[in-house]
C-alpha cells in the first residue's frame, strides 16, 4: 500500500472513477478514496478524490454553465417530444442570469388525473451541490398501489412566497382538470400563504411529524419523559381521530392532563391536521417527510 503515486493525477482519478459515477451520480470523494485504495492498492488525498470528481463529471456531463444555457433548447425540444407540457423558464431581466425554471410533462399531468389519488405533497430541498445555489420545488402524488409518482418540479433560487406562487401558477396550468385536491406539507417558508391565495377552493393539510416535532419543542418539553410521551400519544389520538365525538372525547382527555397543551393545539390549526376536522379528504396521509424525501432522491 502506498501513499500517492507520481501519475495519480486528478485526470487519473477522474478516468478510474468515471464509469461508477455514471452507475451512481451521488458517488462521493470519500467513496473513491476507499475504492481506488482497494482496486490500486494507492492511497490519495480527499482533495485529489475530489478533484478527480470534478474533472470527471465535467468529461461526462460538460460543464455546469453550458447546461445553463441550454435550457432554452431543452425546453424546445421538450415541448415537441411531448406536446401539452409546461415547462417555464424564467432569467433575471438586468443580469440575465438563471432565476427559476418549471417542469410538468403532459404524461405526468395526466397520469395524476386518471392514476392518483387528488393529493399532492409538496416540498422543497437545498440543492447539495457547491457550485449550484438553490432549491427544488416538487409536487408528488400516490398512485393507486401506494407508490410515489412525481407530477412536476422546480428549480428556483430560493424556497419563498414569490417562488411558490410562480410553481403554483404554472401547476394549476398543467393540471388537467379542477377537481378538489388536498395538499399536504411541512408549512415550508411561503407555502402556507401560497396555496390558498392560488387555490382557493382547495384544502391544505399539515405533516403531522412536524406539528408533532413543535408540539415537543413549544410545549411538551418542559414536563417530565414519562408525562412528555402520554402527552404526545393524545396529541397523536386527535390528530388521527376519525368522528367528531371522537376528537371532543380526546380534547378533553388532553385538557384534564394539560390545559397549557390544549391550547397549543388550539392555536396550532388542529383543522389542517386532525382527520376529524379536515374539510377535504387526505386518505390517511398525516405525514409528507418520507414522501418527499424519496422525490427528491429520485430527482
Amino acid at each position: 500500500m502506498s501513499d500517492g503515486h507520481p501519475r495519480t493525477s486528478k485526470k487519473w482519478v477522474a478516468n478510474a472513477v468515471k464509469g461508477k459515477l455514471v452507475d451512481k451520480p451521488t458517488y462521493r470523494a470519500s467513496e473513491m478514496m476507499s475504492d481506488i485504495r482497494r482496486e490500486y492498492g494507492i492511497c490519495i488525498p480527499y482533495h485529489q478524490a475530489w478533484w478527480g470528481k470534478e474533472v470527471a463529471v465535467s468529461s461526462l456531463y460538460g460543464d455546469f454553465r453550458t447546461s445553463y444555457h441550454m435550457l432554452n433548447w431543452y425546453s424546445e425540444r421538450a415541448l415537441q417530444s411531448n406536446p401539452g407540457s409546461i415547462l417555464s423558464l424564467e432569467v433575471d431581466p438586468e443580469t440575465q442570469r438563471f432565476k427559476r425554471f418549471f417542469i410538468c410533462f403532459e404524461a405526468s399531468a395526466y397520469g395524476f388525473e386518471v392514476g392518483c389519488r387528488p393529493m399532492l405533497f409538496l416540498d422543497g430541498t437545498h440543492i447539495k451541490q457547491h457550485r449550484v445555489q438553490g432549491v427544488i420545488l416538487a409536487a408528488s402524488a400516490l398512485n393507486g398501489n401506494n407508490e410515489l409518482f412525481t407530477v412536476a418540479y422546480s428549480i428556483a433560487d430560493s424556497e419563498t412566497y414569490d417562488n411558490w406562487v410562480w410553481f403554483l401558477q404554472n401547476l394549476k396550468k398543467a393540471l388537467l382538470s379542477d377537481r378538489r385536491i388536498a395538499f399536504l406539507s411541512d408549512r415550508g417558508r411561503g407555502l402556507k400563504e401560497a396555496i390558498p391565495d392560488i387555490f382557493p377552493n382547495d384544502h391544505h393539510g399539515y405533516c403531522f411529524q412536524h406539528i408533532m416535532q413543535n408540539f415537543n419543542d413549544q410545549c411538551a418539553g418542559k414536563y417530565v419523559a414519562p408525562f412528555k410521551k402520554f402527552l404526545r400519544k393524545i396529541l397523536q389520538r386527535i390528530a388521527y381521530a376519525v368522528t367528531e365525538q371522537e376528537y371532543e372525547d380526546t380534547m378533553m382527555a388532553m385538557e384534564l392532563n394539560s390545559v397549557d397543551a390544549k391550547e397549543w393545539v388550539l392555536r396550532n390549526d388542529v383543522e389542517h391536521w386532525s382527520h376529524a376536522r379536515f374539510p377535504g379528504q387526505r386518505f390517511g396521509s398525516l405525514n409528507t417527510q418520507a414522501i418527499c424525501s424519496i422525490t427528491f432522491c429520485h430527482l
